[in-house]
């Protein structure tokens, strides 16, 4: 069943449920009522329920293959919650946007949608859109071939979901955890995970989850060469997928009946099989799918002792395979680290950790050695901007280190001591304490910043801020993890500072 956002209100909570019921018979005119709804609520200038409408919209287009439509609406979306400071609704709009791009075949710009929408749902506390992302970072991995990792990503995202009564979401995991049991050959284990998704999606009324479980378990029972059941779940699948208007889901699921098809020694059915699910991906614009179509098409063609036809389906998939590469980034001179001039971060980290910084014969050496500390996680970061806001005196005041500014006493202080981790922020203007800090010093010169709380024995320390203020950027997993070795080594070297005092 077509779900809706949890209601900002009771009269928005009737309308949305008259909407999910008209959703499952009609979804054109549901998308309608929702397109209707969200200029409705803009015009009444409240940006957060408009941009919760089109987040809505793009559920139920997703599956029918119009997702792509959406895209220009879900980047202004984005953008405008962020100028409002609506961090909730830019986490959502990121998180459509991931999948706009892995659908594409952009996983590059898929990774960066979803850890934008990550951090940003962090903020938000909202659980719902932290497990989706992570969903969808798990996914990249499986684009990858990266199959334990991306499942680990998922187990995890499992455990985030923990007793949540979230039956979509549970559909989905356990279909993608089954996915990568399959690619490692565990099919036991793959099968199970498909009939537990199965399960939460026939719980929920899912019906594009419930024609997914079906189309894995065709796969599964084709492997094990149970081709009766491979015929039976993926005749439901494609029945199931075609009713929907899910043209991804078709294309794939016609793919697998190309293969059921050569199993029964029905060549002619194979490639008409590869011809309609390759319409279907580039009706979507799926290069990954088309792709896959293609190879398909070149190597029934080939066996057939068609050369030419076969050569050009091989060499449109090469082409779709540089594509998505390129998209991906994976062969950037930035990502492989060719150049040789400069170090990596980690290199840099390993010859601070293994710098002696004492003697600290005094304050002014203890400020010395801070400074040159900040000026190498500038390096180690690669960021424009480092500040180091340090308690010098004891009174609990955070002084900005070689400056006059103070951190104002209040709301971000609270939230700093009660992180143990970076607060990430690709954009500054979603920050929980925005106008609060927008009254320092340079408060405004940060596009995107990564804040590191440092602690000693009494609680808050200080606070590293790294800052990109050129460009926007959206921290990695690695930036946190760089950032995070950076508070250890200022941590030690105030300890070091207070004992030599």
């Amino acid at each position: 069943m077509f779900k809706i956002i949890p209601a900002s209100s009771d009269a928005m909570a009737r309308l949305q449920q008259r909407i999910e019921l008209l959703a499952q018979r009609h979804p054109d005119c549901a998308a309608r009522r929702l397109e209707a709804l969200e200029q409705r609520c803009r015009q009444q200038g409240n940006l957060a329920a408009a941009v919760d409408a089109l987040y809505t919209r793009f559920y139920l287009q997703e599956h029918r293959g119009r997702a792509l439509e959406l895209q220009a609406a879900l980047l202004q979306a984005r953008h405008a919650a962020a100028e409002q400071h609506f961090t909730l609704q830019a986490a959502r709009a990121a998180e459509a946007l991931g999948r706009i791009a892995y659908q594409l075949g952009d996983y590059q710009q898929a990774s960066t949608h979803w850890a934008d929408a990550l951090q940003l749902a962090e903020l938000a506390q909202d659980l719902r859109v932290t497990v989706a992302a992570r969903i969808g970072l798990g996914q990249i991995h499986y684009a990858r071939n990266a199959w334990e990792r991306g499942r680990r990503i998922h187990r995890e995202a499992v455990v985030l979901l923990g007793d949540l009564d979230d039956s979509y979401l549970a559909a989905k995991l356990a279909l993608n955890i089954g996915v990568s049991h399959f690619e490692c050959g565990e099919l036991e284990d793959a099968e199970r995970q498909f009939s537990h998704g199965l399960a939460a999606a026939r719980r929920g009324q899912h019906r594009e989850f419930e024609a997914e479980a079906h189309w894995q378990l065709a796969r599964a029972a084709l492997a094990r060469g149970r081709t009766d059941w491979a015929i039976a779940d993926c005749r439901l699948a494609l029945n199931l997928a075609s009713r929907l208007g899910h043209s991804w889901l078709e294309a794939a699921a016609s793919r697998t009946w190309t293969e059921i098809a050569l199993a029964r020694g029905d060549e002619a059915g194979a490639v008409r099989s590869s011809h309609h699910a390759l319409a279907l991906a580039e009706r979507i614009q799926s290069r990954p799918q088309q792709s896959q179509a293609h190879l398909q098409l070149a190597k029934l063609l080939q066996q057939q002792g068609n050369a030419e036809a076969a050569l050009h389906h091989l060499w449109q998939h090469q082409s779709l395979q540089t594509e998505i590469e390129r998209l991906s980034g994976d062969t950037t001179a930035a990502h492989l680290r060719l150049d040789s001039e400069a170090q990596a971060p980690e290199a840099l980290l390993l010859q601070l950790s293994n710098r002696p910084w004492t003697p600290l014969r005094s304050a002014a050496d203890a400020e010395l050695a801070l400074q040159a500390l900040s000026q190498a996680a500038r390096q180690v970061m690669q960021v424009d901007q480092v500040r180091l806001w340090l308690d010098s005196t004891g009174d609990g005041t955070l002084r900005l280190l070689g400056g006059d500014s103070r951190l104002p006493a209040g709301t971000y202080l609270a939230l700093m001591r009660d992180r143990h981790a970076a607060l990430a922020l690709q954009d500054m203007a979603l920050h929980p304490c925005f106008r609060e800090l927008q009254a320092l010093p340079g408060g405004t010169d940060a596009q995107s910043r990564l804040e590191q709380p440092l602690f000693n024995g009494q609680g808050l320390a200080g606070v590293l801020w790294l800052a990109q203020t050129g460009h926007s950027r959206s921290w990695t997993r690695q930036d946190q993890l760089n950032a995070a070795h950076l508070a250890r080594l200022i941590e030690n070297l105030l300890l070091l500072a207070q004992a030599s005092a």
